[in-house]
């Protein structure tokens, strides 16, 4: 088994605040400052326990300085916060998922990047930051409790920072608008190199009974590359089609291989640490999304579909394959639809649904020990109140339809609040 370890606001935060709104702090001739964010949090019901716990809260903050000519400089940092219940094991949300080591940690990096743009030269931003692929994944990201399980950006069981398709981890990003064709273009790349380190463990790879360890210090992901390309026609209330890929080399090269005899599993005994290993692999992931509407919550209709498939960006629970790898190949599909009604459009029923499957990997699929596939599915329907511009009631409510293997966290139905700043 193979295991991981390890004047406003600009463009490039675009996606930052998307779901929140900015409050200006400060502003000048010289510079601007704003903060940005949300609290949030339900009372959740599943599989009979009734808890109440932190939603995607985060706090952020955005400095823009105007620069020489026509570029405008500036950063944006933005933390994750648990503060209703800071050790809740509830994560059903792909947004709330934090990088591997900080998962229950109160307080946790969500993005941080210092950025450039100009209106001829384009967005170039560097730092921890939203991937390009998210640039088409987020269109189906706006349920209030869960979602953005299946569109490969919130990958590995983290947030994506690793793969360079969630909040991307040392990335350097450009993002260039223009317009033609009746709407508007937006080519994005990205470029990532040596953001974490490789824990892997095989079984049986050098016999019965054996487990290989590659140090992590020596496998590694490697150079990560990624591209985006949206376009926003004007018809109607507006039609989004986009289309992204990111790929990961996995580099896998050591002289230090640890060799283990696990016939007593509870003892495992180091039979040699030299052993070669020179292989590579890559982790790649492809999502198409169409989307129609003003936007989510939005007066009138939202509808939202993409669709995606990936290799090696998903990972099986632990302890789910013997003498294979747990990451696997998959196929999944996500959709948001939202109705918005009302003088200050402050009723929404939306639903929708999350879909991720193993696809095309036959070792993968014969080293589950329960099951022959993997499989994660919710169907999602629910009620929003927007009370006022800053303030929002929900109730949302989660059919699960996964298999044994994906052990998920089962049906659920939750009621909430989330106040803006």
């Amino acid at each position: 088994m193979r295991k991981f370890t390890s004047a406003g606001l600009t463009l490039l935060s675009v996606l930052v605040t998307v779901k929140t709104q900015a409050l200006p702090v400060f502003e000048s001739k010289e510079v601007a400052l704003y903060i940005q964010g949300y609290m949030t949090t339900h009372q959740i019901n599943i599989q009979g326990n009734t808890e109440l716990i932190d939603g995607a809260s985060r706090l952020g903050f955005n400095l823009d300085v105007p620069a020489y000519k026509d570029w405008n400089v500036g950063f944006n940092i933005e933390w994750g916060l648990r503060l209703v219940s800071p050790n809740q094991q509830i994560i059903i949300s792909g947004d709330q998922q934090a990088e591997p080591g900080e998962q229950q940690d109160p307080l946790f990096v969500r993005q941080g990047h210092a950025y450039a743009k100009h209106k001829f030269w384009g967005d170039f931003a560097v730092g921890k930051q939203w991937a390009v692929y998210y640039d088409v994944a987020h269109i189906t990201d706006w349920y209030n409790v869960s979602g953005g399980l299946a569109s490969g950006a919130f990958a590995l069981g983290g947030d994506g920072g690793i793969t360079g398709t969630g909040r991307a981890d040392g990335a350097l990003t450009w993002r260039k608008r223009w317009r033609a064709l009746c709407g508007e273009f937006q080519i994005g790349l990205q470029y990532a190199a040596h953001v974490a380190d490789l824990n892997i463990q095989a079984e049986g790879a050098r016999g019965p009974d054996t487990l290989l360890v590659c140090p992590p210090e020596d496998c590694e992901y490697g150079i990560s590359r990624g591209a985006s390309l949206t376009y926003k026609v004007d018809i109607g209330d507006g039609l989004f089609i986009g289309t992204a890929y990111n790929r990961v080399n996995l580099d896998l090269h050591t002289k230090r291989g640890l060799l283990f005899d696990i016939s007593d599993p509870a003892f495992p005994v180091l039979i040699r640490d030299d052993e070669v290993i020179n292989a590579s692999s890559n982790d790649f992931a492809f999502i198409g999304g169409i989307a129609y509407g003003r936007g989510a919550f939005q007066q009138g209709l939202y509808a939202a579909y993409n669709w995606h498939r990936s290799h090696n960006n998903e990972l099986a629970p632990p302890s789910t394959t013997a003498g294979a790898t747990n990451f696997f190949n998959a196929i999944g599909s996500e959709s948001f639809i939202s109705w918005t009604w009302g003088k200050y459009n402050c009723y929404s029923f939306y639903g929708g649904h999350n879909l991720l499957k193993s696809h095309d990997d036959e070792i993968f699929e014969q080293a589950l020990i329960t099951g022959d596939k993997y499989r994660l599915g919710y169907l999602f329907l629910g009620f929003q109140y927007q009370w006022n511009e800053r303030v929002r009631l929900y109730v949302e409510g989660g059919i699960d339809d996964s298999n044994d293997v994906a052990r998920s966290r089962g049906d659920f139905i939750a009621a909430g609040m989330r106040v803006d700043i």
